[in-house]
């Protein structure tokens, strides 16, 4: 049975998400990843019916993973899957997109929530996952 992750990152790093995924799939076929790309504005009228989207994704997930770049940290949206997941009692973990960046921020949600934060080395976040 596959072990589902839902995925929190900010549109500017998909090719490295693209990427964290195949590097993951490829140690362990068992892992799901799912994920609800937003392009809306946190505040938009649309955001009640992208919210509804999302809470079944996250739901389904056992594990909820943020994957950190230079910009996630300013994310509204990021911010609210991370919470809606520790609400459903989600593990959680944020995991630096670029582990030679020590500085880069981490979102407030996952220090709130006292999330792990990983560097990029597949292994430890495979084995991490389960």
């Amino acid at each position: 049975m596959a072990k589902h992750v839902f995925l929190s990152f900010v549109e500017e790093d998909l090719d490295l998400v693209w990427m964290f995924r195949g590097q993951a799939r490829n140690k362990n076929l068992s892992l799901a990843f799912d994920d609800y790309s937003v392009k809306t504005p946190y505040n938009s009228t649309d955001a009640a019916y992208i919210k509804g989207q999302i809470r079944p994704l996250i739901r389904a997930a056992s594990i909820t993973v943020c994957l950190i770049g230079t910009a996630t940290h300013m994310s509204s949206w990021v911010d609210w899957e991370i919470e809606y997941a520790a609400e459903q009692g989600k593990r959680l973990a944020g995991i630096r997109l670029h582990s030679s960046r020590k500085g880069e921020r981490v979102p407030a949600a996952l220090t709130r929530n006292r999330a792990m934060i990983l560097n990029w080395d597949i292994d430890e976040i495979v084995r991490w996952i389960g």
